[in-house]
């Protein structure tokens, strides 16, 4: 009998081995923050593995050009936005690797030892191992709810992506408008500086006011006041695309950046059949129906467990030299309560989770429909800019020919000039306001405009 009772000992010895020759490692991975400072000082676009990403991407081989898909790509690569989404997705996969797991065996040890007999052993010792057998309709609602819940996160990661987009487009349209506004002031102070000396002539040769000299004078000092603030301007619109991507402000010196997809955007035809896709296709519709699809699952789950689980549990006991087989089986009994409060808790989580669907598709069409507002009256500020712009385009070239023929003398046609370059001025802003709109509304649509008409 002592020979059956440590032949069993060493098969439950190698039972309980050979499950912790495959158990995980733990690896340490510790984060100096002096490594990781140093790391993101020295990033660049000429950094190989960012290219290598940009080439898989875009499926091309060779330097890329910097436009806004691919500093997007810049950002996706080096901003922490997208590794974070990614890794809360990892976590989310995990937890659905937990809900398909069968639970494990309990093992335990029954012993006791009885004072008055000693032959042929006083001893009672033996193992019980325990399954669960879950309730049925338990372990398909908690997949259901992890694989719902994994969903949401893969959703989560599309959100993140557009959401680094709109970062990048903003400050890529910042910078656009900088560079054009440094480029219209320095016109513009170039001509009240002209403008100044030629009223200074004058005033010498005593055909002009004072009065008039002073204004003259004050425009060419506010002249270089407003290029003091656009090159001001420009610098922090540097920075913020700079910030945008995730990189030193020193990676972007000297990248020429192609800005066609802002100069000459897409124009949105009917938009209809876009409207109707992100009501149903915006990632954020899909993970807020994602998380409802787990709250739903939640209920099944709570409903499942209002009916007990099983303990099934085999054992072997060796009792007083005898060799002895048990078989235990427990389960709760529902007398008490049949787990109504957590089946009231799904059921209201899963209304809360359907409330909250409704409100993601609500603000998804609002997003849209001040979208599209803002874009139609941005068409109509831009068409109203574009015409002063032709009329001042107009006088100037009117006033250089009655220049040239010694009609008008050369402050007529400075004035002509200069209100050329403010309708320019004009113009800039409201292109400004053009871009800002198609932005809102590409970001509302989950559907690219700015990008180059001839890219179609």
């Amino acid at each position: 009998m002592k020979e059956i009772s440590l032949r069993a000992a060493r098969r439950l010895a190698v039972l309980l081995v050979l499950p912790l020759a495959s158990c995980a490692t733990y690896r340490a991975r510790p984060i100096h923050p002096e490594t990781t400072a140093r790391a993101l000082a020295a990033r660049s676009l000429s950094d190989p593995r960012l290219l290598r990403f940009i080439e898989v991407e875009e499926h091309r081989v060779g330097p890329p050009r910097w436009n806004l898909k691919t500093l997007t790509l810049v950002a996706t690569y080096e901003r922490p936005d997208m590794p974070l989404a990614m890794a809360q997705w990892g976590v989310a996969k995990a937890d659905e690797l937990t809900a398909a797991e069968l639970p494990n065996p309990t093992l335990s040890f029954q012993s006791s030892y009885n004072t008055t007999t000693t032959v042929p052993s006083p001893w009672k010792v033996g193992p019980v191992v325990s399954f669960l057998i879950q309730s049925l309709g338990e372990r398909p609602a908690l997949k259901a709810q992890a694989r719902a819940q994994a969903e949401a996160a893969r959703q989560a990661i599309a959100v993140t992506a557009w959401q680094l987009r709109g970062t990048v487009r903003t400050a890529f349209l910042t910078l656009w408008a900088a560079e054009r506004a440094v480029s219209l002031s320095a016109q513009g102070l170039a001509l009240a500086s002209q403008y100044q000396s030629a009223v200074a002539q004058r005033y010498r040769a005593g055909m002009v006011s004072a009065a008039i000299l002073n204004r003259a004078t004050l425009a060419q000092e506010q002249a270089q006041l407003g290029l003091g603030a656009d090159q001001r301007t420009l610098r922090l619109a540097h920075a913020g695309l700079a910030t945008a991507l995730g990189l030193p402000v020193r990676a972007l010196r000297g990248v020429h950046l192609a800005m066609a997809g802002i100069s000459h955007p897409r124009r949105p035809g009917k938009i209809g059949a876009l409207i109707h896709e992100a009501l149903i296709r915006r990632p954020d519709v899909l993970a807020a129906l994602a998380r409802y699809r787990a709250a739903e699952a939640g209920l099944r789950l709570a409903i499942a467990r209002q009916y007990p689980s099983l303990d099934f549990g085999p054992g072997y006991r060796y009792d007083q030299g005898d060799n002895k087989f048990i078989l235990a089986v427990s389960l709760p009994l529902p007398i008490l309560n049949q787990n109504q409060g957590r089946i009231a808790e799904a059921r209201a989580a899963r209304h809360v989770a359907a409330e909250r669907f409704l409100a993601v598709q609500a603000h998804a069409l609002g997003q849209i429909e001040r979208a599209q507002a803002d874009w139609r009256a941005s068409v109509a500020e831009l068409a109203s800019a574009q015409r002063v712009r032709a009329s001042a385009a107009e006088m100037q070239g009117r006033r250089r020919v009655q220049f040239a023929a010694g009609q008008i003398g050369r402050l007529r046609l400075l004035g002509a000039e200069e209100a050329f370059v403010q309708a320019e001025q004009g113009a800039l802003t409201a292109s400004v306001h053009d871009r800002d709109a198609l932005g809102e509304l590409e970001a509302a649509l989950y559907h690219p405009f700015l990008v180059p008409a001839e890219s179609r």
